[in-house]
């Protein structure tokens, strides 16, 4: 980093180093990871596996309800008849009805099951796109925080050596008290800045120790800034192959109806025995039909055609707004490249805090020129990182309207 030139570089960069890995230290290390580590560990997580699992089953169980086969009836009767010898007599039957579809309506009904399995994987996938994309942007906002601490160190490390060379320029009387104060006003700013960004620090590794559990804080490692502008493609959103799945599964229970009178058919067969003074045999045969005087099946088949035409317009709306979201993405994204590469490079920064000691050593610069070369230094590598964290943040964005960050 630019911020560790200064008289004891060295000792700058183990200082910052130092107070960037005292956190982890503390927590005990679980070894490092990379952004594709944090993902896998959040998506690895088997419950998540299991809720699929379990609706999978439910949906497989419902449509086994929906087209079971009704089990045959057995119907029993018995009737005495009381009175004179010519007319008593008795008479027992039994019967046995079994109910019959002819118009393959079940068929129909089980099309319509792998649809429906689609649209629940397209959810589950829905699902671990929004959390990788939140697992990225909380693993890079810590790398982004660790870095900034990082340039706030140093800054403070050469503050710190500007407050014991102006104490000493001061007891030798080449300064006044008032120089030494001013250099420490800078010194407990700095500390400030950092305590802030330490809190920050801290929210971020709450906001990823959410989806990604940890026996020990382990370290981060990667690039802040995305090596490459993410180029917009087509979208592959699991969000719109569900809707298109839904609208399949409808067009399949569409076709299971329209059939009324094929449907609640019956047949029974059975056995009489007569005992009218002289005991008699016979046998039975039924039939039943529903007499489909008109079309019982054009309520459910409208309810389902508006149905559908919502999952289209839906489908069109959610295109329509992921694309858009997808270009916004990438105008951003490119926007925070094109600005990060007009940054002047740190060894240019470095360069002019310097010069900037080196002119107030020999008295060419005042104390507040020093000063604020040391802060624009900083500034300058904290604006550097703040747009480095933009683009990816808007790499993570287009990645995520355009289906992709949940595998490498």
């Amino acid at each position: 980093m630019g911020l560790t030139s200064s008289k004891n570089p060295m000792a700058g960069r183990l200082f910052a180093a130092a107070m960037v890995l005292a956190p982890a230290i503390a927590h005990g290390q679980e070894g490092a990871w990379s952004e594709v580590d944090a993902v896998e560990r959040a998506l690895s997580n088997p419950d998540r596996a299991a809720v699929l699992a379990s609706r999978l089953r439910e949906a497989q169980a419902e449509t086994a309800i929906d087209t079971v086969i009704a089990t045959p009836t057995l119907g029993l009767s018995f009737e005495q008849v009381v009175g004179a010898v010519d007319v008593a007599s008795s008479e027992f039957s039994a019967t046995v009805e079994q109910p019959l579809d002819l118009s393959g309506w079940r068929g129909h009904v089980r099309d319509a099951l792998p649809h429906r399995e689609a649209a629940l994987r397209a959810e589950a996938e829905a699902q671990n796109l929004e959390i990788a994309a939140q697992v990225r942007e909380a693993f890079f906002e810590v790398l982004f925080r660790q870095r900034r601490l990082e340039v706030l160190d140093g800054w403070i490390a050469r503050l710190r050596e500007g407050v014991e060379a102006a104490s000493a320029r001061e007891a030798r009387g080449d300064t006044s008290l008032y120089a030494v104060r001013r250099v420490e006003r800078a010194l407990d700013t700095a500390h400030a800045q950092r305590a802030s960004e330490q809190a920050r620090l801290a929210e971020a590794w709450s906001a990823l120790g959410r989806w990604v559990p940890w026996t020990s804080r382990p370290s981060i490692e990667g690039d802040l800034a995305p090596e490459a502008p993410t180029q917009r493609g087509g979208l592959a959103l699991p969000g719109l192959a569900r809707l298109e799945a839904l609208g399949l599964e409808l067009s399949a229970q569409e076709r299971a109806l329209g059939s009324p009178s094929l449907r609640g058919w019956a047949v029974g067969a059975g056995y009489r025995f007569v005992d009218a003074g002289e005991a008699g045999h016979g046998f039975i045969v039924t039939l039943s039909a529903p007499l489909a005087l008109w079309d019982t099946d054009a309520p459910k088949i409208e309810r389902l055609r508006a149905h559908r035409a919502e999952l289209s317009a839906e489908l069109n709306l959610l295109r329509t707004q992921e694309e858009r979201a997808a270009d916004a993405a990438q105008e951003r994204l490119t926007q925070t490249i094109e600005a990060l590469a007009k940054l002047p490079g740190q060894e240019r920064g470095a360069e002019l805090t310097r010069l900037a000691q080196i002119a107030y050593a020999a008295g060419e610069a005042t104390l507040t020129e020093l000063l604020e070369a040391h802060e624009g230094e900083a500034e300058l590598e904290l604006s550097r990182l703040d747009l480095q964290w933009e683009s990816r943040r808007a790499a993570i964005e287009l990645d995520l309207r355009q289906g992709r960050g949940v595998t490498p």
